[in-house]
């Protein structure tokens, strides 16, 4: 990648290999669990959203289009690795539960504890913080600025079809733990 630090490019190359990690980590996980898909191309519109994200913020990078100096390069660096570690926290937290399509099966809870208990999609906020940060990293706040609005677009179509799914799977517990949570930015929403 040309253009970016030193530390960004380790900062994004732990991010890649983090999401390798949570396939992996999934693929095996889930390997016999029976459950029923919800997805509704959700994970399609996510996928699409990361390369998209992704061109967009290296066509910024190399037109210089929002242009930020070295510290905030190293402050988007720093945004990713927090990201990968709360994204990565989360997974860990579901354990077998935790799925890259949304499905539920019969087997499944309500997990409240770890950083579920203040968000209850902090996967997708850890990926928010990434993708911010993957946009500064590259040296480019207009970067980040489209990442942060084309991810809120994507995760707010998930969040409705995950919750939706989750509602109807825990119909008596799950509106008791969306009063006492946000949804994916923590005292905002």
């Amino acid at each position: 990648m040309v253009g970016i630090s030193l530390f960004a490019e380790v900062a994004f190359y732990l991010w890649v290999l983090s999401e390798i990690a949570i396939l992996i980590k999934t693929k095996l996980q889930r390997k016999n669990v029976v459950s029923e898909n919800k997805d509704k191309g959700s994970i399609l519109f996510i996928v699409l959203g990361i390369f998209v994200c992704m061109f967009l913020n290296q066509l910024c990078s190399t037109m210089k289009i929002g242009y930020v100096n070295e510290v905030f390069s190293n402050l988007g660096s720093f945004l990713i690795i927090v990201g990968v570690f709360v994204r990565i926290w989360a997974v860990v937290v579901l354990g077998r539960h935790f799925s890259l399509s949304v499905s539920v099966d019969s087997k499944q809870k309500i997990i409240q504890n770890g950083p579920y208990r203040m968000v209850r999609h902090p996967a997708y906020t850890g990926m928010l913080m990434t993708f911010i940060g993957i946009g500064l990293a590259f040296n480019t706040w207009v970067g980040s600025l489209i990442s942060f609005i084309f991810f809120l677009i994507v995760f707010g179509y998930r969040i409705r079809i995950e919750e939706k799914a989750l509602a109807e799977m825990f119909p008596n517990d799950y509106p008791g733990y969306i009063q006492k949570t946000f949804r994916l930015i923590p005292f905002v929403w």
